[in-house]
């Protein structure tokens, strides 16, 4: 593989876990960082897995030669539950830095394209946020390094995201954070009056 000459990639379709799609996250990195952590269902995730696998082998022969091989964490991994059982997803982790210095001393920002499900651009991309939940298709280049400090890697620079169902802070709903419709309380609908609160009563 020849110098910038990366392997493109576009997911199937996961759930967003942790993404900073709108804006950049800046806790770790003043400069910034887009991100999204996507669960893909282990059926469908072996294509993807097995190109970062060969980036990964791309990556250990840019070793020195006399180096002792060290390899950094693959970008995925598979999801466990809290009795760290398997759950039958796989999770790939896509990055973007926020801002990229050139070797003139530029600083370009960086941002990923947002599509919504047709296909067209979202050209205002903070204008609904993209919570946990939403399911997405990614696209991005697999980046084979070596860094003496980690070793050899792989990490999936992020180029853009196909926003298939979206979950926001204002329409999330239950199942976003995982309940189920069970019998018991039922709230009363917008306008509807509570008959089981007595005014009258003394507390």
């Amino acid at each position: 593989m020849a110098k910038n000459e990366y392997v493109s990639i576009t997911s199937p379709k996961g759930m967003a876990i942790y993404p900073w799609l709108n804006t950049p996250d800046t806790k770790f990195n003043p400069a910034g960082e887009y991100k999204v952590n996507l669960a893909v269902e282990a059926s469908e995730a072996t294509p993807l897995t097995e190109k970062i696998d060969e980036a990964f082998e791309q990556a250990k022969s840019l070793i020195p030669e006399g180096k002792k091989v060290k390899e950094a964490d693959l970008p995925y991994f598979d999801e466990l539950d809290d009795d760290q059982q398997k759950t039958g997803r796989v999770v790939f982790k896509f990055k973007m830095k926020a801002e990229v210095k050139t070797k003139d001393g530029r600083t370009l920002e960086m941002q990923p394209r947002l599509f919504d499900a047709s296909g067209s651009l979202i050209t205002n991309a903070k204008s609904e946020s993209i919570w946990g939940g939403s399911i997405l298709r990614v696209s991005a280049d697999l980046i084979p390094f070596y860094v003496a400090a980690v070793g050899a890697g792989v990490s999936i620079r992020m180029k853009a995201v196909q926003v298939i169902e979206l979950v926001t802070g204002k329409g999330a709903d239950a199942s976003s954070y995982g309940f189920d419709e069970t019998e018991g309380y039922s709230a009363p609908s917008q306008g509807e009056e509570n008959t089981d609160f007595n005014d009258d009563e003394d507390f």
